[in-house]
């Protein structure tokens, strides 16, 4: 027998980013599940884990009688918000039948033993090192559009990390665009087996994009400590972990064009607009002719843009200062969008070569402490 009163407030704030690293593959119940345990502290251990990514949280609890359970997380959140008053109680008999009251209100759910959560990593690290939630949160939103979502080249399903000391580099790719960010920011060396901070290790693109929703935007530290294969982010009483990607990561640095023979100055918001109006025609799917690509005419002191299909056509003009050729080169607009929405800055620089080639986009100072490098494949136009 577990009875357990909770703080509504308090358990609602538990349970929504547990709910993060909750399997939805049915493939084992308990993952399926957040697990409670008690501690002696007088405290509840809320822990979901679904073998690639878990959760660790700590909250205060008024413990009647202790012991560890596994309860449906989805069902859970649905009902605890939905409770008419601010406390919850929980109790949970031998038959593992839960009982969730609050006020008049009470559900039964099913439920299952703790012991038959799956055993999660240690929660320690052989290198362990700080850095600003405000700036690692920009940097990650920064790349994430190159990361690839299941691509059979396991590399591409994350961004790659370079830490060293005062600089971080996060390198995304998907085989069509190539996003690079760098900053040099101060990281704090809490432990390390090196004289030295320097590592370098890639993290799923699932792990990220759930770790943007838990970390804010200001300059608080988020700790972060590394195992040979797993990475875990120590926010507060929250433990955020998941799986590294254990593979090599590519030689992204071969890609990058060193020279071009045209380079062109311009608003990146004058351009991101530009193609938000083309998208009207490029993503028009009343004919089935979603994802048309957009052509881009560089000519003298202005980009042209155009774009067609059945149904309809558009032409805009911006602006643009341009050394080199002229040059008409196509491509997907919705990558070249998310590259634009991207760039940290409004004034951009491209670089182009060839129609074949790709498009690289750049910030103005391109060797200060805090760049960035886009770079979109371009498509053969017809």
């Amino acid at each position: 027998m577990t009875k357990l009163i909770f703080d509504k407030a308090a358990l609602i704030s538990a349970i929504s980013p547990a709910l993060c690293a909750v399997s939805d593959r049915n493939t084992l119940n308990a993952t399926e599940g957040i697990f409670f345990e008690t501690t002696d502290k007088g405290t509840c251990v809320l822990c979901s884990y679904d073998m690639a990514k878990g959760i660790h949280e700590e909250i205060e609890a008024d413990i009647q009688e202790g012991g560890s359970f596994i309860v449906n997380a989805n069902r859970l959140s649905r009902i605890i918000r939905m409770m008419p008053q601010d406390t919850i109680t929980i109790e949970v008999d031998d038959k593992y039948m839960c009982k969730i009251k609050s006020g008049n209100s009470c559900f039964e759910l099913h439920c299952l033993p703790g012991s038959d959560f799956p055993a999660i990593p240690v929660l320690q690290g052989n290198h362990t090192f700080s850095i600003s939630q405000g700036i690692l949160k920009r940097m990650i939103s920064q790349v994430q559009f190159a990361i690839a979502q299941n691509d059979q080249r396991a590399a591409f399903n994350g961004a790659y990390f370079e830490v060293s000391e005062g600089k971080l580099k996060l390198v995304a790719c998907d085989g069509n665009k190539l996003a690079i960010r760098e900053s040099r920011c101060e990281m704090k060396d809490i432990k390390s087996d090196a004289d030295e901070l320097n590592l370098s290790f890639i993290v799923p693109g699932k792990t990220l994009s759930e770790l943007l929703k838990l970390i804010g935007d200001e300059e608080e530290p988020i700790t972060i400590a590394l195992t040979h294969r797993h990475i875990i982010f120590f926010l507060e009483k929250l433990t955020f972990f998941s799986r590294l990607i254990d593979t090599e990561y590519i030689d992204y640095k071969r890609f990058i064009r060193k020279e071009s023979n045209i380079t062109v100055y311009m608003s990146r918001n004058a351009f991101e607009e530009s193609l938000e109006r083309a998208a009207l025609v490029t993503e028009d799917r009343a004919m089935g002719q979603a994802k048309a690509s957009v052509k881009c005419l560089f000519q003298d002191n202005m980009l042209h843009i155009s774009a067609a299909n059945l149904s309809g056509s558009v032409n805009d003009d911006i602006p643009i200062e341009k050394e080199g050729d002229d040059l008409l080169i196509g491509f997907n607009n919705k990558y070249l969008l998310e590259a634009l929405r991207a760039c940290p800055e409004d004034s951009i620089r491209i670089t182009l070569a060839t129609p074949l080639m790709s498009m690289q986009i750049e910030g103005m100072d391109k060797e200060g402490d805090d760049v960035f490098l886009y770079m979109i494949l371009p498509v053969k136009m017809s």
